[in-house]
Order: C-alpha cells, then sequence, then structure tokens
C-alpha cells in the first residue's frame, strides 16, 4: 500500500469491497432462499460486481501495481461462475446421431402493452422464427393463439386468464405425442412440457416460466425507505415462491419417461438457487458452446442472463447463441443438439 497514493488507497479499498462480495456471490447458490432470501438478492447485481473485478484487474496491471493480484485471485476462485456470464468456446461439432435446433424466447404478449415504441411486433417475431427454422420453438408470456408459424404444424399452448389469455407455447415441426403442464400454486405463471418423437426417439421438451418480480405493485408515493423495504420484500417473496416452483419442476423432470430439455426464462440468474437446483443434473447449454457475455436481459442498465437451455448429458450440445432483436424486454436463445 506504501507506493499507492491517497486516491488509489481509496480505490484499493473499494476493490476489495467488490471483490469481497464476488466471494460473497459464490456462495448464494447453496443457501435456500426460504431461508436466506435477502441475501439471495446479491445474486441479481454478481454481472455488475464480476464486470468490476475485470475493470479493477486491468486497471492495476496497466498501473503496473502488483494490486491486481486480488481481483484476478477472486476471479480464478470464481472461474466456473464466471463462465455462467462469459465465456468462451471453441467450434467443434459432435457428427453422430440425430440432430434438432431449438429457440427460446420470451416475446412479452408481443408488445401489445407498447412497452416499446415498435409496429407489429408479432409480425417481425414470426419473421424472424420463419427466417432462423428452428425445429422446435418455445415462447413464454404468449398471449395470441392465432400466431401462426410455417412449417409447424404441432403445437401446445396453455393459456390463463381472464380478459387476456396468456402463457406459455411449444411449436414442434416433429409430432407431439404427449402434453402436460406443471401448475405452481398461486401463481399465474407455469412450466408446460411436450413429448415429441423424432425418429425413432423421444423426447421431453419442457417451456418454463418461473415467477416473476412484481415491482409495479409498489406504491410510487410512499416514502422512498418504506419503498425500498417493499421492493426488498417482492424480491425476497419471488425467490422464496421460485424455489418452490422448481422443486415442483424438479419432481416432473424425475418421472420424465424420456430424455429431457429444459428452456424458458427463470427470472433468475447463473448465480441463482433455482440454477444451481437445474444444473445439478442439466447441462447449461450456455456454458458448453456460448461466447461472449450471455445477456438476454436489461434491468435499469443491469446486464443479465435469465432465458437458458439446459439438456441431460445424452444429448451434446454442438452450438448456442443469443440473438439482439430488441422486440421484447429479452432476447431470444437458439441451440443445437445432438442425441
Amino acid at each position: 500500500m506504501k507506493n499507492l497514493g491517497l486516491f488509489e488507497k481509496f480505490l484499493f479499498f473499494i476493490n476489495s469491497v467488490i471483490a469481497f462480495l464476488f466471494l460473497g456471490s459464490l456462495l448464494i447458490p447453496y443457501l435456500s432462499p426460504s431461508i436466506f432470501s435477502q441475501f439471495s438478492i446479491l445474486s441479481l447485481f454478481s454481472p455488475l460486481i464480476i464486470i468490476a473485478n475485470i475493470l479493477f484487474l486491468f486497471f492495476w496491471i496497466a498501473k503496473l501495481k502488483r494490486q491486481f493480484i486480488l481481483s484476478l485471485v477472486v476471479l480464478i476462485i470464481g472461474i466456473d461462475s464466471l463462465r455462467s456470464f462469459i465465456n468462451f468456446s471453441n467450434n467443434s461439432r459432435f457428427l453422430e446421431g440425430n440432430e434438432i435446433s431449438i429457440i427460446s424466447y420470451n416475446v412479452r404478449l408481443f408488445n401489445i402493452y407498447k412497452w416499446i415504441e415498435e409496429d407489429n411486433v408479432n409480425i417481425k417475431i414470426r419473421d424472424f422464427l420463419n427466417e432462423k427454422n428452428p425445429d422446435i420453438i418455445c415462447l413464454q408470456e404468449y398471449q395470441n393463439s392465432e400466431f401462426k408459424i410455417h412449417n409447424y404444424p404441432y403445437v401446445y399452448e396453455k393459456l390463463r386468464g381472464d380478459n387476456l389469455k396468456y402463457g406459455q407455447a411449444i411449436f414442434s415441426k416433429y409430432p407431439i405425442i404427449n402434453k402436460g403442464s406443471v401448475d405452481f400454486n398461486s401463481s399465474s405463471n407455469n412450466a408446460i412440457f411436450s413429448d415429441i418423437k423424432i425418429m425413432n426417439d423421444t423426447i421431453r421438451v419442457y417451456n418454463i416460466h418461473l415467477q416473476s418480480f412484481s415491482f409495479e405493485k409498489v406504491n410510487p408515493l410512499i416514502n422512498i425507505n418504506k419503498k425500498n423495504e417493499m421492493v426488498i420484500k417482492n424480491i425476497s417473496d419471488t425467490f422464496i415462491q421460485q424455489e418452490q416452483q422448481v422443486n415442483e419442476l424438479k419432481k416432473s423432470i424425475k418421472n420424465s419417461p424420456c430424455k429431457v430439455i429444459v428452456t424458458g426464462d427463470l427470472n433468475n440468474t447463473a448465480f441463482s438457487y433455482v440454477y444451481k437446483e437445474l444444473s445439478k443434473s442439466l447441462n447449461d447449454a450456455f456454458k458448453a458452446k456460448g461466447n461472449g457475455l450471455g445477456i438476454t436481459y436489461n434491468y435499469n442498465f443491469i446486464p443479465l442472463r435469465i432465458d437458458f437451455v439446459f439438456t441431460e448429458e445424452l444429448f451434446k450440445i454442438n452450438s448456442f447463441k443469443t440473438f439482439k432483436l430488441n422486440l421484447s424486454d429479452h432476447e431470444p436463445i437458439f441451440t443445437e443438439l445432438k442425441f
């Protein structure tokens, strides 16, 4: 510290705090939200904490200061967690077996409430899906039962609501021979699945939408301290619901008679308890074949990856890509698999 000026000492103090927060964030996936719900909130900020540590690392290297060692060490300790957000993979491909491609996309009701200044969002999304032409399409926050995509004769949708019906939908080029849902208690969110016959095999594809955050319930007229308390409580309650929902989902996956692929919107990050619970027995396609930042959602300038494709070991992951469409608050993800 003797070789540092006053401002550099202040920066290193901030660096130390951020490094400590990163180490703390590595524990979050192992802590049940029903017990440590407020601590789990840190997982939402893990991407920013990672970016800050990387910036400090390069800052100290550029200054030729040995303080770079702090961020370097914590990033090495958290390398597996780091790969959940920033990843680099090779272009090798598995050649043997059947190949399928899947797109998962939260379409945000096709912008019917004009959240973005974009017309004909449903048509533009349809054109995008037709252009990419995957074998299976999984849509969350889907609301238009008249939505048609070329070359997808097999469709399973489950919609809820009184005035506006919305939910999840699965479109397939291959026959859907069985279908069902995992309905969550006290929630309009759910998971649906389709058993799809491909050649001489059958796979089960889950399309999931875990509990959403409900910031809109906070009254903007109340004082800032009370408002912050309510926001924290809303987030904590959501994490607890997500834990219960993923437990129900795991039971369904365990009882599946065929190979399983899980796609959809977790409404939580790869640094969370629910992600850890799913990735115990399933592979994250982004970690296998993703490149760059895995951002699928931006919330108030916080870059988040909350949309996923998970597969059982029997599937070999050939590619993964996130498309930048800006037609929803989420971005679509695409993967190719061999089995």
